[in-house]
């Protein structure tokens, strides 16, 4: 029997699933059917040889017509279903609701079991995002060219041959922790290797500084790179902005009253907290003044791209937490020379300042490339790196363990709310697509970890937030298009929640 082409359009399929638990859940709605009226003698169907779903009910959508013209109609809808170890012998449960028709099928194991990993398959996909194998992978390589994504113009001058982690955020109060931050002898410990790890860790021709999200490359290294100031004036930066009294390449400028005058090199020690003679010193502070002294110089060659580097303030970008924003830094976003779209920005000085400040550019892993093939990126050390899974992994790592998480996030430039977003479930599997009456049972069809969120645009006050996170507009835009998107994979009903959209990100 041929069916009506109002039956013959597309319909929606999401399917979900959570970690940990044997149960595999369908939505099945399309945006004008009604299927606790329209959809009589409902039936749902397993075909195991095509993993397919085979939805089946009689038409009864033409209410408003006359009677004569009214005939009933069999509609049937082919909906693939993920690679799975599903329960055969286990009853299909199905209803119809006001919005859309829900399936239930219970698994062998859940979809997060490392048996099903091995029995259907490497699942790219799901695989983590893991710094260690970036850095491992790339030093193994023996030379990298970065590429746009977008457009494929290589954007390095020379083959990259060193390849380093980037410090973490926390890795001074690390030190601190295990050394103590007194400034007698062994506390002076910590001082001296926080000095000498930030030294070792400066932006430099021929050295590629990884983060979880980024890839730090100096302006030398990269093909028609120009970095300007406020007014427009490509720049070797030789700035005094100063940041808590320390001033750029020297110790003993004038100014604000906390310098620490020299002569002739010589720290004036009157000056300095805790280096008067040993008479004058209590408890833990009576030590070797000269050992001190050498702490505190040693921390004054510090230039002041490396102070912020000290204080976290140049690590990882992509998303920066309230904690590790300066008032002293302006971030400028970079783009593409060829085809202008955005690969990441660089830091420059405010005020009288408004300078780049160390020299190199931060390329975002989600908008660059180690492979120039576009059609076989399996060369490609980034092509797991997307826009959406690099902001998860960062939401995520702040949640930690916390149940439940709420993140507002602004423009890391004004300052002002973007979007406040809701952590629901971070263990959550997903796929989604559109089905017909065809038979495509040639498709194949895998879940995807995804995190399950509660998200509103910030257009209304906002009263519950554990943490405030930073990120630049045009990535804040991109991922508001991609909630929103995501939040059309529910039916109405299952999309609200609070007042919020429901809504998924990709991890």
């Amino acid at each position: 029997m041929e069916q009506n082409p109002k039956t013959q359009k597309k319909w929606r399929y999401t399917w979900e699933a959570q970690s940990h638990s044997p149960n595999l859940r369908l939505f099945l709605f399309d945006s004008k059917t009604n299927p606790k009226i329209n959809c009589k003698s409902l039936n749902v169907s397993i075909i195991l040889e095509k993993s397919q779903l085979l939805v089946t009910w009689i038409n009864d959508e033409d209410k408003e017509e006359e009677a004569t013209s009214k005939r009933e109609e069999i509609v049937s809808l082919h909906v693939p279903f993920p690679k799975v170890l599903l329960d055969a012998e286990s009853p299909v449960n199905f209803k119809a609701l006001d919005d859309h028709i829900e399936v239930r099928l219970v698994l062998l194991l859940p979809v997060d079991h490392p048996l099903v990993s091995d029995l259907i398959g490497n699942r790219e996909n799901s695989e983590p995002l893991v710094m260690d194998y970036d850095v491992k992978t790339l030093s193994l390589m023996g030379g990298v060219h970065i590429y746009c994504r977008n457009c494929s113009v290589r954007l390095t001058k020379k083959e990259l041959f060193d390849f380093s982690e980037m410090p973490s955020v926390n890795w001074r109060e690390s030190a601190d922790n295990w050394f103590g931050t007194c400034c007698c002898s062994f506390g002076g410990i910590s001082e001296k290797m926080v000095v000498k790890y930030t030294n070792s860790y400066t932006c430099s021709s021929g050295l590629c500084l990884l983060s979880a999200t980024t890839v730090l490359l100096s302006k030398d290294d990269l093909v028609d790179c120009i970095l300007l100031d406020k007014v427009g004036i490509d720049n070797q930066f030789e700035s005094s902005c100063d940041l808590d009294g320390v001033e750029r390449g020297s110790i003993s400028r004038e100014g604000n009253g906390k310098s620490h005058e020299s002569v002739c090199g010589q720290v004036n020690d009157s000056t300095l907290p805790c280096i008067d003679k040993a008479s004058s010193m209590h408890g833990c502070c009576v030590h070797d003044s000269h050992d001190s002294n050498e702490s505190f110089q040693l921390e004054q060659k510090l230039t002041l791209d490396k102070k912020f580097l000290l204080d976290g303030f140049l690590e990882d970008i992509f998303m920066a937490k309230a904690s590790n924003v300066s008032k002293n830094v302006e971030w400028i976003e970079f783009a593409c020379p060829e085809c202008s779209s955005p690969l990441g920005a660089y830091p420059s000085g405010c005020g009288n300042n408004a300078k780049p400040i160390d020299g190199g550019v931060r390329l975002f892993k989600c908008y660059v490339s180690t492979s120039l093939v576009t059609g076989d990126k399996s060369s490609d050390v980034f092509r797991k790196y997307t826009l959406e899974r690099m902001f998860t992994n960062q939401l995520v790592e702040c949640a930690k363990e916390e149940l439940s998480f709420h993140v507002l996030v602004k423009d890391l430039t004004t300052k002002s709310p973007l979007f406040h977003i809701g952590i629901l479930n971070p263990n959550t599997w997903s796929s989604t697509g559109l089905c017909s009456s065809q038979d495509d049972s040639g498709s194949t069809l895998e879940l995807s970890p995804i995190v399950k969120v509660l998200f509103s645009d910030c257009s209304s006050s906002v009263k519950n937030v554990d943490e405030e996170v930073f990120i630049l507009k045009g990535q804040g835009d991109e991922l508001v298009n991609s909630l929103k998107n995501a939040s059309k994979c529910l039916p109405s009903s299952c999309s609200y929640l609070q007042g919020s959209l429901i809504s998924s990100l990709h991890r």
